[in-house]
């Protein structure tokens, strides 16, 4: 065994010594096949002295070139084809993985870009000048019921939660049954002409907008802005307060 044997190991000239055998019947040198192949003299010379093994695809252009099947030209040298079976699985891992990275990539991407736009439909603004974000994290208290049924009411809305409280007649306290107050989730709200359409899990209801601080109800109630920020926790918290019982 020469010391090229001794050092790289039988097994890897096998391959090494048909790529040499057949290059040669070819009447190809190392450089002229290397630049069939796109590769270096070197790397030529490292193949077929068994110091390094050619990728899969350049095998598979070296077997269409000396018109061999590629079997015959693996053949007897098992560890060339263990070399490539980890090559190819592992290829076949990075693609798969590569699959997952791009699906949870559009996943991402598709909710980030649904919540972007969701969030620019809150403050689009028609051409009457009205946008959902007038009404989100806002409280609003009646100013005038033509019916004059409802003494009280609050609305006040949060960024996902609309808030009612309804004080009927003229007296009563919020432990009474004169009160009603409601929590609902999942608040949407949109605009079309001078209306806001308010919209949540178990509530609808149409504003119309009179001015910048006064807007209406379908039932005529007429509601004023509030200025006090804390009015609106205040509402929800008694909302939440009233379902617990």
């Amino acid at each position: 065994m020469n010391l090229v044997n001794l050092i790289y190991g039988g097994e890897k000239m096998k391959i090494g010594q048909k790529l040499k055998e057949k290059r040669q019947q070819a009447n190809l040198t190392q450089k002229q096949l290397a630049d069939i192949l796109h590769v270096s003299r070197q790397t030529i010379s490292s193949w077929e002295v068994g110091r390094t093994y050619p990728d899969l695809d350049v095998l598979v252009a070296i077997s269409e070139l000396y018109s061999i099947p590629l079997d015959d030209l693996l053949k007897d040298d098992s560890t060339m084809v263990e070399d490539i079976t980890k090559k190819v699985k592992k290829s076949e891992r990075r693609k798969m993985l590569n699959i997952v990275l791009v699906f949870v990539l559009t996943l991402v991407s598709s909710f980030s870009l649904f919540f972007i736009l969701k969030e620019r439909q809150k403050t689009h603004t028609n051409d009457l000048g009205l946008s959902p974000s007038d009404l989100y994290y806002s409280t609003w208290e009646m100013n005038y019921d033509p019916t004059h049924e409802v003494n009280q009411s609050i609305i006040s809305f949060d960024r996902n939660n609309v808030a009612t409280y309804y004080r009927y007649g003229s007296a009563g306290s919020l432990t009474t049954s004169n009160n009603e107050v409601n929590n609902y989730n999942n608040l949407r709200i949109e605009v079309d002409n001078d209306k806001y359409i308010v919209t949540a899990h178990g509530y609808s209801q149409e504003y119309t907008r009179l001015s910048d601080t006064i807007i209406k109800d379908s039932n005529g109630l007429e509601y004023y802005k509030a200025l006090s920020e804390t009015s609106h926790d205040s509402l929800f918290w008694i909302a939440d307060q009233f379902e617990d019982e």
